[in-house]
């Protein structure tokens, strides 16, 4: 009995012990994260008061805040508009990069003198905040006295408009990004790591050339990778908007709204429609939910291997 009582205070002091260590990300996840998560549900369903957040919800209109992109034409016409502008970027984007990273990718696996200093260069610009990288970025297109146009016009080619006209907005917007690819390159370095060698001295001793492999056995077994790649694309074009911001200084969305991307939309209606603005944000949740869902449906085409 003795023994037990010990066992027990032992127990006890080392579940203290423990829940002290975790107890600030705890208090971060219930306080940053769980909270507000709560707190824009419920608001969600109400017409907020233009005020500070409070815990005066304001008038209840049971859900139509979510049925405002529907019923309402000004909104209809800014909901369509900024998802429009997503998926366009999202459908453009996301296939680019994959390929471009993937490529990158494989050209960097090499056993070649000096690939670490391009592994890691090429890596340096996923260090750089969104923010930051949004006012460089900034002031290297800019249209007057940005670097590459004074270059250009060095060269005697005309300067490119940027994000000063709605038909080059997003052509600049995607070039812009390209330069993060080094954060999917570093995962897809990790997984042609992972591919047997075996399997391509097979290859080679039935004649298979460098292409061949390629399509053959690194592409098959780099499946998993590239579901996951998707998934954490989709999720993260969709969030779009920081650099956004930052990088069309005073145009914000862009010429004729170019560039306004659905969480624009939830950003230019925090204080005059906060409500309406907290519906949106579930309406984006469930549109990534089940965009997710339908990759994961349709991932039959993905190979896993004995090891993963």
């Amino acid at each position: 009995m003795k023994k037990m009582t010990q066992r027990t205070k032992q127990k006890i002091k080392n579940n203290v012990v423990g829940w002290m260590y975790i107890m600030p990300v705890v208090l971060g996840v219930l306080i940053f994260t769980a909270f507000p998560v709560i707190y824009a549900f419920i608001s969600s369903f109400f017409e907020t008061p233009l005020k500070a957040i409070s815990w005066d919800f304001g008038e209840w209109v049971g859900v139509d805040n979510y049925l405002m992109p529907l019923t309402n034409s000004y909104y209809r016409r800014k909901f369509f508009k900024a998802l429009g502008v997503t998926f366009l970027y999202a459908g453009t984007y996301i296939p680019i990069s994959l390929i471009l990273s993937f490529l990158l990718a494989v050209l960097l696996n090499r056993d070649l003198k000096g690939m670490r200093f391009f592994r890691v260069l090429y890596y340096l610009p996923v260090l750089i905040p969104a923010v930051c990288s949004g006012l460089l970025w900034n002031r290297i297109t800019d249209p007057y006295y940005g670097v590459i146009n004074k270059m250009l016009e060095d060269f005697g080619i005309g300067a490119l408009p940027w994000f000063t006209k709605a038909e080059s907005s997003m052509p600049s917007f995607i070039f812009v990004n390209m330069f993060t690819l080094g954060g999917s390159m570093i995962l897809w370095l990790a997984q042609l790591k992972n591919v047997p060698k075996s399997l391509y001295e097979s290859a080679r001793l039935d004649g298979a050339g460098r292409f061949r492999q390629l399509i053959s056995i690194t592409i098959p077994i780099c499946t998993p990778m590239i579901l996951y790649n998707v998934i954490m694309s989709i999720i993260g074009v969709m969030q779009t908007y920081s650099q956004v911001l930052t990088l069309t200084g005073p145009l914000n969305s862009g010429v004729d709204d170019s560039l306004l991307f659905y969480v624009f939309n939830i950003y230019d209606n925090r204080v005059s429609h906060f409500g309406y603005a907290c519906a949106l944000s579930f309406i984006l949740f469930a549109i990534i939910g089940a965009l997710t869902a339908v990759v994961m449906k349709t991932s039959k085409w993905v190979y896993y291997t004995e090891e993963g």
